[in-house]
């Protein structure tokens, strides 16, 4: 078990999209989902897994589903431990029995979707009677980015939409949830400076990379929170949001 934690544990760190901004996201929503032992949770867009190792350990059953057919292949390799199953399958068609699940989960997945209303509704037939959505969204509302920076992103990383929580909010009411929180993350100039930074990495050699990405993450967290002061941004490069069916 200590051989598998530090073998998960040095894996992420040496991957291009694991830094600063990763962190700043998925933290936060692990704390949110707190998956209890014997919850049955689904994540859309599961990646090569390595959020589902963290959820598993916790006690929780988890079922992946990517599109992503190589990244598939590093989940099954890696984290198809204690029960986790990941499937190669649609989000708007999942194969999945309805009222199944306690809880679904997506991080930084739906802007890229082409009919995320379809999904949402997909969502809610799998999931139990108050059962819990829990998702992650490109915002983008920094004063600080750019129309052009926007643009890139939808050329170059395929995001499709971009969210704020009034958007978001009525698609997850129209499609039979209740939105319980939300919140901004990344909100401050300074934040946006060490996305910046963070997304230089990717060019670096990768042992190097792997060691300035370390200390972004250890010494952006800590100037971040000092940045912030407390503060609830009403802007930021994601959202993070959570949902009740209702």
């Amino acid at each position: 078990m200590l051989l598998d934690r530090l073998r998960s544990y040095f894996r992420v760190r040496m991957r291009r999209d694991w830094h600063f901004r990763r962190l700043m996201e998925t933290s936060p929503a692990m704390r949110w989902l707190d998956a209890k032992p014997g919850e049955r949770i689904l994540d859309i867009g599961c990646g090569d897994g390595t959020y589902d190792y963290r959820i598993n350990r916790r006690g929780a059953q988890v079922v992946g589903f990517d599109i992503a057919r190589y990244k598939l292949r590093t989940a099954v390799k890696h984290h198809a431990r204690g029960g986790t199953i990941y499937l190669d399958a649609n989000a708007e068609k999942m194969p999945i029995r309805s009222r199944s699940c306690d809880a679904v989960v997506s991080f930084c997945v739906f802007e890229h979707l082409e009919n995320d209303s379809a999904v949402l509704t997909e969502v809610h037939r799998i999931l139990r009677d108050g059962g819990r959505l829990l998702l992650t969204l490109d915002s983008m509302s920094n004063p600080e980015v750019s129309n052009a920076h926007r643009d890139r992103l939808k050329v170059e990383h395929g995001v499709r939409q971009f969210y704020t929580v009034p958007e978001i909010s009525a698609k997850m009411t129209a499609g039979g949830f209740r939105l319980t929180r939300s919140r901004y993350l990344m909100g401050s100039p300074l934040d946006f400076k060490l996305i910046r930074l963070s997304y230089a990495t990717e060019t670096m050699n990768k042992v190097y990379a792997a060691l300035v990405r370390t200390f972004l993450v250890s010494a952006g967290r800590l100037v971040s929170m000092i940045a912030r002061r407390g503060k609830t941004p009403n802007t930021g490069w994601t959202l993070m949001v959570e949902g009740i069916r209702s």
